[in-house]
């Protein structure tokens, strides 16, 4: 599968692992799990770029209404609401990043769990062991239904295709490989995915 491919998908959730480096999960609206060479960063800016969304200034005009800085959800199409969550207690490297990105739209639920966590769970069945509080996690969803309301609630039709080879910077064509298992990701999926079978 290829980054066209993917960037066509509906995305559930982008997730910061380690496997031989800094890479990402993406959890498709459908529940399958594709481990993608790049970081969520890197990730992320992709697929903003191929919707034609301004990080910097989405991130500004959202905080704004939100008078926050951190944490601010990120609105890419009318049924893509990226809430950033911390994933990664301690992460490696400095400029690794700990942050993660779910789909507001694709979750059904939150609860908690033990230990000052909680589950997320999504309409496609996905459930993930969120290193953060329910209290938390409740706050970030609030958050993205206020950004909702102001950013999405318009007649914009949500983007299905992406930009030709010719239109898309070299940055944005990444090496993924699909649904195969590693020892380091099954570790992480463990962890994360609660009661869920890895990359079935």
């Amino acid at each position: 599968m290829d980054a066209k491919d993917i960037i066509q998908r509906k995305v559930a959730a982008l997730l910061p692992i380690y496997d031989r480096g800094n890479v990402t999960i993406f959890i498709a609206g459908d529940g399958e799990k594709i481990v993608i060479r790049k970081t969520c960063k890197t990730v992320l800016k992709t697929l903003a770029h191929c919707r034609n969304v301004d990080l910097v200034a989405a991130r500004k005009n959202c905080g704004k209404v939100l008078n926050k800085k951190l944490q601010v959800p990120i609105p890419l199409t009318p049924k893509t609401l990226l809430i950033p969550v911390k994933f990664r207690e301690k992460p490696l490297g400095k400029n690794d990043g700990a942050l993660g990105y779910l789909n507001f739209f694709q979750i059904k639920e939150v609860n908690e769990a033990k230990n000052r966590k909680c589950i997320v769970s999504f309409y496609n069945g996905v459930k993930l062991k969120v290193p953060i509080t329910c209290e938390t996690m409740k706050e970030y969803l609030k958050n993205a239904r206020i950004v909702e309301r102001i950013f999405l609630k318009r007649d914009i039709p949500e983007r299905d295709s992406v930009m030709t080879s010719k239109e898309r910077p070299a940055e944005i064509i990444y090496e993924c490989i699909c649904t195969e298992t590693r020892n380091a990701v099954e570790e992480f999926l463990n962890e994360t995915f609660a009661g869920i079978p890895p990359f079935r």
